[in-house]
């Protein structure tokens, strides 16, 4: 356990119990916790989970534009569903990424577990967009990519980040649950 990797778990359950409320500080939070992260993925060879966390960090900007943007015009940006066809589309772009990360990771990269950080790097960029868009999905995505984030961290001795992510399997269903109250 590394300095960096308790801050970054400490920053990372504020704000993402923040975003299940819809606390437009959860962005900036998470841009922290995400550059935290980048160096820590990066010392454990998962370069599909750091290049996410960086990416994150990007998609959290236009997360904390997008949500306090509507907040400075008066109105909030509303929890609103994916459309099948937009649910099918931007899941069937995924699971090509997915696999094209993977193979890519396999033929370059000394990772050995390609498949797996792969499809945590590419859904996990889908579930970040839904969030910064307040889709409700975001939330039963981040509930399964958290579950085999958990597994992968353990597997690379990242204990404490692997706890974090358990956590934020649970939090991630409450968020679901706040969000869904929302959407009725």
């Amino acid at each position: 356990m590394s300095a960096v990797e308790i801050v970054g778990f400490v920053l990372t359950l504020l704000a993402i119990s923040l975003a299940t409320r819809g606390y437009v500080l959860t962005w900036p939070l998470q841009i922290i916790a995400s550059l935290l992260y980048v160096y820590l993925f990066l010392s454990v060879n998962l370069f599909g989970e750091s290049l996410l966390q960086l990416i994150y960090a990007g998609v959290a900007i236009y997360g904390w534009f997008n949500w306090g943007k509507q907040k400075s015009e008066g109105k909030s940006l509303q929890v609103s569903k994916l459309s099948k066809k937009e649910w099918l589309l931007i899941n069937a772009i995924a699971v090509f990424l997915m696999l094209l990360v993977a193979q890519f990771q396999v033929q370059f990269l000394p990772t050995d577990v390609p498949y797996l950080d792969s499809s945590v790097f590419i859904f996990g960029l889908l579930a970040q967009w839904m969030q910064a868009n307040k889709k409700i999905e975001n939330w039963l995505y981040w509930i399964v990519l958290d579950l085999i984030a958990a597994g992968i961290y353990w597997y690379k001795d990242l204990h404490l980040t692997a706890v974090l992510y358990l956590i934020l399997t649970c939090l991630a269903y409450f968020g679901w649950l706040q969000w869904r109250k929302t959407v009725r």
